[in-house]
């Protein structure tokens, strides 16, 4: 397959609904030098049969790749697609269930040669998002808005503890996807694919937020995300009261340890140290803990988020 300027990579699983609005929607970019790899995790519906239908109808453009696996969860699916695809240009991922707005990829693309620079600097881009229900009516113009997160909390020490990049708005260029797929290991630990390239990027490269809406990111069922106030004191009580920010943490420590552990050479000795610290968090007490989080500044964003973090658990 020849390397095109932007490569998008597509997983789906029982995906029969929406997904050939997904594919029409990369289809109708305004930017031309593209091409599609499909993979379907071993669905149980037509999904797979559409895919082969959109492959046999655009020769060249689309590819129904098939790895016989089951990978049973999205970041091992995605993971597993840019370590067989990375040598593109530029590489973005797609879910099954959205719809690009057609400059998305031009607009991505426009950012990241600012970000990247001459020196090609490994780097990664990623935007807001439009919120809407299955039929595509809008719950929210940003997505960054109404989840109360900021898109420009991009730092090592931010992301470690708070992800800000969502995956299907993200497009990485040649040196951090090579970087990416270098190295092996932490599949157990990786909370999503997205968090783990974005820790990356922060570690070693640049980040960029556009920040402009080039999705329209459907909530429907098991995908809904719900609108979270977290302002809202009955929010507050119920992340103590569930200890749902005590797991969470736990999580992150662990992916952090994990992190350092398959990128250990790559990182410098503050970024060793920081890392380290945090992924022993998950078995420290309160006080030694919150200790670790003043140091670093590991803290998520806002007030009442901050707040249950150091006293949830």
């Amino acid at each position: 397959m020849e390397s095109p300027t932007v490569l998008v990579l597509l997983a789906t699983y029982n995906g029969e609904k929406f997904v050939r609005e997904m594919i029409d929607s990369v289809l109708a970019q305004d930017f031309e030098d593209i091409k599609i790899i499909l993979s379907d995790d071993c669905s149980k519906d037509s999904t797979a049969a559409i895919l082969d239908e959109y492959a046999d109808n655009f020769p060249g453009k689309i590819t129904h790749y098939r790895s016989g696996l089951r990978f049973g969860c999205a970041q091992k699916h995605f993971m597993h697609l840019l370590q067989n695809f990375h040598n593109a240009p530029y590489v973005m991922f797609c879910d099954q269930d959205d719809v690009w707005h057609k400059d998305k990829i031009r607009l991505t693309l426009e950012k990241m040669k600012k970000t990247e620079g001459e020196e090609c600097a490994p780097s990664l881009v990623h935007t807001d998002l439009r919120v809407v229900d299955g039929s595509l009516n809008e719950i929210a113009p940003s997505f960054c808005e109404n989840s109360v997160i900021d898109g420009n909390r991009v730092a090592l020490n931010q992301l470690l503890v708070q992800n800000v990049v969502t995956g299907c708005t993200m497009m990485l260029n040649r040196p951090l996807a090579n970087l990416a797929t270098s190295k092996q290991g932490g599949e157990d630990e990786m909370l999503m694919h997205d968090w783990w390239l974005a820790i990356l990027a922060a570690a070693v490269g640049k980040i960029a937020f556009l920040n402009t809406p080039t999705i329209d990111y459907r909530q429907h069922g098991n995908n809904s995300v719900g609108a979270k106030n977290v302002y809202s004191p009955s929010y507050l009580l119920a992340r103590l009261k569930g200890k749902s920010m005590k797991k969470a943490m736990q999580n992150a420590a662990k992916q952090s340890g994990a992190f350092l552990k398959v990128f250990d050479e790559h990182l410098n000795f503050d970024q060793k140290q920081m890392l380290g610290d945090f992924a022993k968090t998950q078995n420290l007490s309160l006080f030694k803990r919150n200790a670790i989080y003043r140091k670093y500044k590991l803290y998520k964003n806002g007030f009442l988020r901050v707040a249950v973090q150091f006293l949830g658990w």
